[in-house]
């Protein structure tokens, strides 16, 4: 995406890409656009695939108020390889309001479509539908939904462009949307087989709550700090907004789904119990092999669907398998362990959270004997809360900064699953490094960032204190015992 408009253009593309931003949000407090997945290189056309993400903030009446289609994000761009020139682009969703990004991988393939030989790219980015685009010009030839999608109706194949439902737009008012910010598909591996016509897809029907805050809505200004930093929509209402609106709220589950791009027919699918699942393996032999958060790897007749193997390994799994041969004797390996983080703390169902997120790198043949031992089940007590402080105003203070830096990670009501650190949790003995580890980075070689550039000591001191207020009320509803419920210490503002 374009720079600072004060500026210099950095080369003709973004020069006209700059048409579509309105505002100065975009360049101030965001922009978006990374590539952080599928780059691809295609030796026949000697191009170079990249697919971009999302917008950031994710409202664009926030990061371009005046609307426009925000080239270029959550787009396929062809390059040129040798020269870095763009040769053309195809932009998934214009506009984006959703976090859907067009980051996932992307298969080349020749087929045929409509009785012609073409070379094509396809795709299943986040929006929910699949592209089939011939990668010589990037025109559009398919655009079927692959999952469901509540944010439009159809690709329109003369525009190349979504249509989107009226209704959904969250600056009007909270509304739920499939597929939510973690995607139809995610950067969990597809797999392709043009012999078949089909490819194996993770899918994910995930929905998600999005509102506009309040603070956009009413005066147009925005805290930058949390614009930077999350996606702008209001993650401290959301906790509420959750609980008001959970009857309302489709069903999370993931499918993993044997679809032709072409007709957009599902050809069998499989219904899974939690919607972050692994990514998939396709062999000639006739098997689809994946692994899922309840911890078991699985292989499938590819025609059918039928199961026709699992092994239990105790942990979540999101890589995909691979295979290989070694002296005339096939191997499929895989990699254990989750990642990611589960706003709503469904989670807690996975293998990962009952039997520990244990990363494995495990293979297996036709006549392979191992076995693994069978875990047991970890106990996650909430320990006694001695000499919790803090007046309803702090803790209020600290969940309205808890829901805006760390619940998208850590959960709502300060409730997580899958493999995050559930800080409720966290032993008494240990409450006192909570500032080192959130400021100084005590744990950023595992992914846990110092935030001294964005939080003060006071504000840390907040989340603590909100945090251990949550971990006493959670303990004594596990004992039985009552306290006046607060599932929100914001209504005490």
């Amino acid at each position: 995406m374009p720079g600072d408009p004060q500026l210099p253009f950095e080369h003709p593309e973004l020069e006209a890409a700059a048409k579509t931003w309105t505002g100065e949000n975009w360049w101030e407090i965001g922009g978006g656009g990374t590539v952080w997945n599928s780059i691809v290189y295609d030796a026949d056309l000697n191009q170079l695939y990249i697919g971009t993400g999302n917008g950031s903030p994710w409202p664009r009446a926030i990061r371009s108020p005046g609307g426009g289609d925000n080239l270029f994000l959550s787009s396929i761009v062809a390059l040129d390889p040798d020269t870095g020139r763009m040769k053309w682009h195809y932009q998934t969703t214009p506009g984006d309001n959703w976090d859907y990004t067009a980051t996932q991988d992307m298969a080349l393939a020749d087929m045929e479509v409509d009785g012609e030989q073409r070379k094509v790219l396809l795709q299943a980015p986040k929006n929910g539908f699949f592209y089939v685009l011939d990668r010589t010009d990037g025109s559009l030839l398919r655009a079927h939904p692959y999952t469901v999608v509540t944010w439009a109706s159809h690709v329109d194949m003369d525009t190349g462009r979504p249509a989107e439902r009226p209704g959904m737009d969250y600056a009007e008012g909270a509304r739920w949307v499939l597929p939510g910010s973690a995607g139809g598909h995610n950067w969990q591996a597809m797999a392709t087989d043009v012999t078949a016509g089909l490819v194996y897809i993770p899918t994910q029907q995930s929905p998600m709550l999005f509102s506009l805050a309040d603070e956009w809505r009413q005066s147009g200004t925005i805290d930058t700090t949390f614009a930077r930093w999350k996606p702008g929509i209001e993650l401290e209402r959301l906790a509420q907004l959750f609980v008001n609106y959970t009857d309302r709220s489709p069903g999370a589950k993931g499918v993993l789904k044997a679809f032709d791009p072409l007709t957009g027919e599902t050809r069998w699918a499989i219904e899974q119990d939690y919607y972050w699942n692994g990514g998939v393996l396709a062999t000639a032999g006739g098997l689809v092999f994946q692994g899922d958060s309840q911890g078991k790897l699985s292989a499938y007749d590819k025609a059918s669907g039928e199961k026709l193997w699992e092994f239990d390994t105790y942990v979540s799994m999101l890589a995909p398998p691979i295979t290989y041969a070694i002296d005339g004797v096939q191997y499929v390996a895989i990699i254990t362990g989750s990642g990611g983080s589960d706003l709503w703390s469904q989670g807690a169902t996975t293998a990962s959270y009952q039997y520990g997120n244990h990363g494995r790198l495990l293979a297996f043949r036709l006549d392979g004997g191992a076995a693994l031992p069978a875990p047991t089940v970890i106990v996650r007590a909430v320990p006694e809360q001695i000499d919790v402080k803090g007046s309803d105003e702090e803790i209020a203070q600290g969940e309205r900064l808890y829901n805006n830096m760390c619940a998208s990670c850590h959960g709502l009501f300060a409730r997580a699953s899958s493999g995050i650190h559930d800080l409720r949790l966290t032993p008494t003995d240990r409450q006192e490094l909570f500032n080192t580890v959130v400021l100084d980075g005590t744990f950023a070689a595992v992914g846990m960032a110092a935030f001294d550039d964005i939080l003060s000591e006071a504000e840390v001191l907040f989340i603590h204190r909100y945090i251990r207020a949550r971990a006493r009320e959670d303990r004594l509803a596990d004992l039985g015992q009552k306290e006046t419920p607060r599932l929100t210490w914001i209504e005490s503002r």
